[in-house]
């Protein structure tokens, strides 16, 4: 079963009703996991910013794109321990990950690492709490020695950004703006925008009435990988 999801390098979900109380809060200490060449292991740490003990499991889901958005696919090429845990108020929680596979990889992997906080007590009043329900969606990549460098393509179909890595690492793209040929600028997000993947397409939908219609945006200022960078645009296909 696939699972598409939108643009963050993690999403946490809060579906809230009733009065706030004090209770558990599960917090992920990082943003990703990067397991360097020739090591299979990991390190995920999750917290609990709470006063009561708050439950969790957590999934490995492969990550791929399919030239429009990012595709997740339930995934046994890394072992997680422990897949549940209880965390207990104020507490760290050690989460590992192991590659199942001893070789290698000939070329970068990505995965994400899905975090749900689970149900507390099924017993407890509803009519005083709040039913919080958290979900991380933690990148992590498998590198590999030597790569390619990041190549990024980029050009603007109406008001669609769509971005192509040749490149044989994952390109982070973080804040960003347009720049026209008059010296026109125009923000498109103060902090991340999303990854394409290494060899992938990702296309990222802008909004329309911010573009102007006779605007003619010629580069993309971006935060790539953490640094700054410039790049051309083309338009159209």
């Amino acid at each position: 079963m696939n699972l598409r999801l939108p643009l963050a390098a993690f999403v946490a979900l809060t579906l809230m009703g009733g009065v706030a109380h004090a209770r558990g809060q599960l917090q992920a200490r990082q943003t990703s996991v990067d397991m360097a060449p020739g090591v299979r292991g990991g390190r995920l740490l999750l917290g609990n910013g709470g006063d009561s003990p708050v439950a969790a499991q957590i999934r490995v889901y492969a990550w791929t794109q399919d030239g429009d958005q990012d595709v997740l696919e339930p995934s046994n090429d890394l072992t997680v321990s422990p897949p549940v845990v209880e965390i207990a108020g104020g507490a760290d929680q050690l989460i590992r990950l192991v590659r199942n596979a001893e070789a290698a990889p000939r070329q970068e992997l990505a995965y994400r690492v899905v975090v749900d906080e689970l149900p507390g007590d099924p017993t407890a009043s509803t009519q005083s709490a709040v039913n919080v329900r958290m979900r991380y969606l933690i990148p992590v990549f498998v590198r590999v020695a030597d790569p390619a460098p990041v190549a990024l393509k980029c050009r603007l179909e109406a008001a669609v950004l769509a971005c192509s890595n040749s490149g044989g690492v994952a390109a982070q793209l973080g804040a960003s703006r347009l720049l026209s040929a008059d010296g026109k600028s125009l923000e498109l997000t103060p902090g991340l925008m999303g990854y394409v993947l290494a060899g992938s397409s990702r296309r990222f939908t802008l909004e329309s009435d911010k573009l102007g219609s006779g605007q003619v945006w010629k580069t993309l200022e971006v935060r790539l990988n953490g640094q700054p960078a410039s790049i051309e645009l083309s338009s159209g296909r």
